[in-house]
């Protein structure tokens, strides 16, 4: 299992090597004003290999296997117990209680070919309390157990971890890459704008991926392989709502304009709103949300007009 997780993730990183690689050739060739054949290449390759990466790079991340069970099933237990330490009420805290010992029920009845793993299992059996009345005990030592759990050691989740991180540092050079052939080959202020405002959403929402990464797998240390969706999804919705905020700002004047006289300071301007944008993405979306409600807000039906009865029925 662990021969065939450390093949994978060997393609997966010769892959990103070579899309970065094509990809530094063709901003390169944009930003040197390469002949028109050799961009063309250069776009090919790029266009081929990134594309290669990306789909074998998501295949490989949805892992499906019965280490990958186990540590899914294992980790919503740590989240219940969790709270359930912190719960004030004791029905709640009970019934929290019972949720990650059904968890675990469900990792129990799991092979795991990962010896971690087995290890952890069995301790989690071994301390198994008979009634409620104990299940503080239970909960401490089981949170012990989990919290020692690493992810590194378990083949499949390892790929997984290693593949999302790859990601996020694929966005960050892709978007450092493109700002650069902005700043160097694109000549009209307004495609430079919108460049620059995608490239600092791209950078800003991979940071802080990054961040949320090693803050679950080193701090929290309730890393799940389910949230690759959000991790994969997070830049490219960081580019979007650069570009969007940057024209909401211009639009509304709430910025400087790319007609103002201090305009060698625009391109910092619009890359730190969109590095911002990209960065605190939820809070955008919740303003944005604001905003629709706000404009878009819909006309009563008749029966909320009405305030009463007429007289004569009341």
């Amino acid at each position: 299992m662990g021969e065939r997780q450390n093949a994978r993730f060997a393609a997966v990183l010769i892959l990103f090597g070579l899309s970065l690689f094509s990809l530094a050739a063709l901003c390169f060739g944009f930003a040197l004003n390469s002949p028109l054949m050799h961009l063309s290449v250069a776009g090919l390759l790029a266009l081929i290999t990134s594309l290669t990466f990306w789909l074998v790079s998501v295949w490989f991340a949805q892992i499906n296997d019965e280490d990958s069970v186990c540590w899914e099933a294992l980790h919503q237990s740590l989240i219940a117990w969790r709270q359930a330490l912190r719960e004030q009420n004791d029905e709640r805290a009970q019934s929290l209680y019972r949720q990650g010992k059904g968890s675990l029920s469900l990792a129990q009845k799991t092979e795991p070919a990962c010896q971690q793993l087995q290890h952890v299992l069995g301790q989690l059996a071994s301390h198994a309390e008979s009634g409620v009345e104990n299940w503080g005990q239970e909960v401490s030592f089981g949170l012990g157990v989990l919290h020692a759990l690493n992810p590194f050691a378990v083949p499949s989740v390892r790929l997984a971890v290693w593949v999302q991180t790859l990601w996020q540092v694929w966005m960050v050079i892709a978007s450092v890459l493109a700002a650069f052939t902005g700043w160097l080959a694109v000549t009209s202020l307004p495609l430079r704008a919108l460049i620059y405002a995608a490239s600092g959403g791209i950078l800003g929402a991979s940071l802080y991926n990054l961040r949320t990464l090693a803050d679950h797998i080193a701090v929290q240390r309730d890393y799940s392989a389910r949230f690759w969706v959000d991790y994969l999804t997070r830049p490219l919705l960081g580019g979007v709502l650069g570009v969007v905020v940057y024209a909401f700002a211009v639009g509304l004047a709430w910025t400087l304009t790319l007609q103002s006289p201090v305009g060698s300071q625009m391109p910092k301007v619009v890359f730190a709103l969109g590095f911002l944008s990209g960065y605190a993405l939820r809070s955008v979306l919740t303003w944005l949300n604001g905003l629709a409600k706000t404009f878009f807000r819909p006309a009563p039906s008749p029966s909320q007009e009405q305030t009463g009865f007429p007289e004569e029925q009341r």
